[in-house]
């Protein structure tokens, strides 16, 4: 059955994602109706923008008579696999897809899409920008905040697409097939919404099951050899190699740079201009030759070790915690004692923190980021780095990392103020 011919949807999840699908998907003549399981001042804004377009709508909860009634239901990635409404509509073999999959059914452009446990948003980011650099338009979407649905209608001809793309999305997709596909890294993420690291990764996969030898699929060699030997890939594999063997990131930006034919040196060029993003082992400051580095997104253990990696040893004071998404905390002990000279521990996390990292290095918990950084603030010396690379989602204490962040370097602005007025 081709869903695009299927007229009748439910939009489940009213975020950003699913207003820009609810929008696009009535202009293009759709019967619409969303629904989402909250209530906030965001949703109550959003659920407006439905009204001025007649698009029928419920907050605070799924109803299943009324979700039930279409063809098909375009899920937004923050309602979870395990959701009782996803359940249920399984339960009565009404298909599912992503704005992701739906977008994929209205854009013949080429897309570049980039997924990986870490690391997506900035290689994404820079293509964008190499791509620009070379004279070609383009366009950055999808999990990076701005959902593709909702760029279709600018869109020419001659675009190319870069889209950042997570498990979530990949997990109902169907015919997404992107010209190059590119696998960072995988390891253990999201398993409190994956049942198994399996799962995981099979979501991750899915950006290549339709691809053809006409496309390419970009992997690290090592995931290859331990995480899906068998995957029978179809596009032409290119591999790149492990962050100790060099940046794989711009071993990835090299690799495409040469597969679309642009300029190296304007790539090169864009790499040495590149200062960084936003929350991503953002340098805040200086206070009193203690430096202060808001990695707020980082949020699995391979990026808290890539953000230890470039931390001097013994010299690093360590803000961990949030909400556990299932990652093996262990495995970055032998990291932690040979970095960290504190670790401070707070949020829902703690308890699982300090029972993995136990007698690698000084371990202080405290019950949120504000006291956490206080004690942080009395530990440091001129010399030390005070890390917020917090290794959890942000959801037990903030909306989003964003919002995590920005409360990290408030309190380094605000510590710069009282040591400059004294």
């Amino acid at each position: 059955m081709d869903l695009k011919d299927q007229k009748r949807v439910t939009v489940l999840g009213l975020g950003e994602t699913g207003l820009a699908a609810a929008l696009f998907l009535k202009q293009r003549g759709f019967k619409i109706f969303v629904s989402d399981a909250g209530i906030s001042e965001a949703a109550e804004k959003r659920s407006r923008r439905l009204q001025e377009e007649k698009i029928p709508f419920e907050l605070g909860g799924h109803t299943l008579e009324k979700i039930s009634d279409c063809d098909w239901v375009l899920i937004s990635p923050g309602v979870p696999p395990s959701s009782e409404a996803v359940l249920a509509l399984q339960k009565r073999n009404i298909p599912i897809a992503s704005e992701v999959e739906a977008a994929s059914w209205f854009s013949r452009n080429p897309v570049v899409a980039v997924t990986g446990t870490s690391g997506k948003t900035t290689v994404a980011t820079l293509l964008y920008r190499i791509l620009e650099a070379n004279g070609l338009t383009a366009v950055l979407c999808g999990n990076i905040g701005n959902p593709w649905i909702g760029e279709i209608e600018k869109i020419t001809k001659e675009t190319q697409v870069v889209l950042e793309v997570s498990s979530f999305q990949l997990l109902y997709t169907e015919s997404f097939r992107p010209s190059i596909g590119i696998l960072l890294n995988v390891g253990p993420n999201h398993l409190d919404w994956h049942p198994t690291l399996e799962d995981y990764v099979a979501a991750k996969l899915r950006l290549f099951r339709n691809q053809t030898p006409r496309d390419y699929a970009l992997v690290r060699r090592s995931d290859r050899e331990h995480s899906f030997p068998n995957f029978p890939f179809q596009g032409k594999l290119v591999y790149f190699t492990d962050r100790s063997e060099g940046d794989p990131n711009q071993q990835v930006l090299g690799e495409v740079t040469s597969l679309l034919g642009l300029d190296p040196i304007r790539t090169k060029e864009v790499l040495d201009r590149f200062e960084g993003l936003r929350h991503r082992l953002e340098n805040v400051g200086e206070i009193d030759g203690v430096r202060f580095l808001n990695d707020s997104k980082c949020t699995t253990v391979e990026a808290l070790i890539w953000a230890l990696t470039k931390s001097p040893d013994e010299k690093t004071i360590l803000l961990a915690g949030g909400h556990d998404k299932g990652a093996d905390f262990r495995s970055v002990r032998e990291r932690v004692q040979r970095k960290a000279k504190l670790v401070v521990l707070y949020g829902e996390a703690q308890n699982l923190l300090e029972e993995s990292w136990r007698g690698t290095a000084p371990l202080k918990r405290v019950p949120d980021l504000a006291a956490a950084f206080k004690e942080a603030l009395k530990a440091a010396q001129p010399g030390d780095v005070v890390l917020l690379s917090p290794a959890c989602a942000s959801f037990d204490q903030f909306s989003n990392y964003r919002e995590r962040g920005t409360l990290f370097k408030k309190l380094v602005e605000e510590a710069r103020s009282k040591t400059v007025s004294t």
